[in-house]
């Protein structure tokens, strides 16, 4: 079976898996939302109208307004290019660094392995959110500070996961005769270890989407991620938190709506693929 027929395969199973699909129709209203954001935002994202402070959902304002008279429907559309792009590119930044990571930790092993291996356990014996705090103090408050932040905390799962595949496959019979024939290293990881480690890898993608969609938007709460008046959905329950018991339910409501959304979106599918793709793990969990 080539590759094209597997694919297609995949495919077909994902549109089969009720759950995985919903996910992925999450994770593409947002992705959509956050494209057209120009087109379909009735308001200007940052546009203060002191006169229109506070007003409860209506049908001039579909979600109400915040504390400055900003339209939050709009705020929000704007907020998930902010927040969706964020996790893309820090997912990124640990997909790039922690995989060659953990593919030479394990292809090579010996004393260069167990040095990347002590270090990604060092990063991970802190908890994400408080190493990714640390970080962003480090770096500085803003949304470059809050990527690499996310980025870097990303490292050692994508590290991990490359090692353990890679301590597998580099076993195969096709490696060795690889070897054998004068194939330099390089060669292999790239055209063998990877394409065969890829589908947990997509996995780990999908789910570290989701992990970093949270992230950043804890660090936009606590005044590390994005600075005003950018909107961002973490930022925008910061601002309304003071006003929940005085009534302005909205402010908080419907950004957090949208967060969890994402991530259930995120990790719906990363579940589905992880079904598909990982026989053994959708054998096990019957």
């Amino acid at each position: 079976m080539n590759r094209t027929s597997t694919w297609k395969n995949v495919v077909g199973r994902l549109v089969r898996n009720r759950l995985a699909l919903v996910g992925l129709l999450l994770v593409l209203v947002w992705v959509v939302l956050a494209c057209l954001a120009p087109l379909i935002a009735p308001y200007p994202p940052n546009e203060i109208n002191t006169a229109d402070k506070l007003l409860p959902p209506s049908a001039a304002h579909l979600l109400g307004t915040d504390n400055f008279g900003r339209d939050i429907f709009s705020r929000i559309l704007y907020g998930a290019q902010v927040t969706i792009w964020t996790g893309f590119v820090a997912v990124g930044i640990a997909f790039f660094i922690g995989v060659p990571l953990g593919a030479i930790a394990g292809y090579f092993g010996g004393r260069i392995g167990n040095i990347i291996m002590r270090v990604m356990d060092t990063l991970l014996a802190f908890p994400s959110l408080i190493l990714a705090m640390a970080l962003a103090a480090s770096i500085g408050p803003g949304l470059l500070g809050a990527l690499l932040a996310v980025g870097i905390v990303g490292i050692p799962e994508f590290a991990r996961l490359m090692y353990g595949q890679t301590i597998v496959i580099k076993e195969k019979e096709y490696i060795e005769a690889s070897r054998a024939l004068g194939v330099k290293h390089g060669a292999i990881l790239y055209g063998h270890v990877l394409p065969n480690a890829f589908a947990p890898l997509l996995v780990q993608i999908t789910l570290g989407l989701g992990s970093a969609v949270l992230t950043t938007s804890s660090l936009s709460f606590i005044g590390l991620g994005v600075r005003p008046p950018t909107a961002e959905w973490g930022a925008m329950i910061s601002y309304g938190r003071d006003y929940i018991l005085s009534g302005e339910w909205w402010m908080t409501v419907f950004p957090g709506v949208a967060i969890a959304t994402t991530i259930l979106g995120f990790s719906l599918l990363g579940d589905g693929l992880r079904d598909i793709l990982d026989p053994h793990a959708r054998t096990s969990r019957k």
